[in-house]
């Protein structure tokens, strides 16, 4: 008799275990599942869609010069997200700057006015990002003046660059040119034909 009780002890032992075990397995087996459910809705994220981002006036797609950063991110997917300063795109005062990014190439910059969410201007920087006139952030000076005959370029003082002005749209074409320069200025402050036709636009400001 007591031969058979240890035994039946034994058996509830073992029993026992194995509950315990598929137990542990079967709690495991959501936590699984939900990183799988992760992985495939990171893997589904849209990538951004530059047909639908033309450059216009004051704005860059359905991202307009006055929205928040907030608001503005609600527009678009599939872009990294960066913050820099104000300062590398020639603004000072201490603002960040907001980059986003396809890939390793910036897309496109948001700048914001000192100490608020809202922008203030709006920097395209990839030659996807297409104007409303069919120019890019890296048009070469003589593609913009065959938009805008006549046209002058100016100096930035206080960056050492350059840019030429649509008024009518409030964009700036940028060149941060260092000794070729596109025009040429032996007065300060007055604004010069174009010289060096060939040189490329680093990126499109919108006011």
């Amino acid at each position: 008799m007591t031969r058979y009780l240890k035994y039946l002890l034994i058996l509830t032992v073992f029993w026992s275990c194995n509950q315990t075990i598929g137990k542990k397995e079967r709690t495991g087996q959501p936590t699984q599942t939900q990183s799988e459910s992760t992985k495939d809705k990171l893997s589904n994220v849209s990538p951004f869609d530059y047909q639908e981002f033309k450059i216009k006036k004051g704005q860059l797609g359905e991202i307009k010069i006055g929205m928040t950063i907030s608001e503005a991110e609600l527009k678009f997917n599939g872009l990294k997200k960066e913050v820099g300063q104000a300062t590398s795109f020639g603004y000072g005062g201490g603002s960040p700057a907001y980059l986003y990014y396809d890939k390793e190439n910036v897309a496109f910059v948001l700048l914001p006015a000192l100490n608020t969410d809202a922008i203030l201007f709006i920097i395209a920087s990839s030659p996807k990002l297409i104007a409303t006139n069919g120019l890019n952030p890296n048009s070469t000076a003589k593609n913009i003046s065959e938009k805008y005959p006549n046209i002058k370029v100016n100096q930035d003082l206080m960056n050492g660059w350059e840019y030429i002005s649509d008024t009518t749209n409030n964009w700036d074409f940028v060149f941060m040119t260092d000794e070729k320069t596109v025009g040429e200025y032996p007065e300060l402050e007055v604004p010069s034909g174009l010289k060096n036709i060939e040189i490329k636009a680093d990126w499109i400001v919108i006011k």
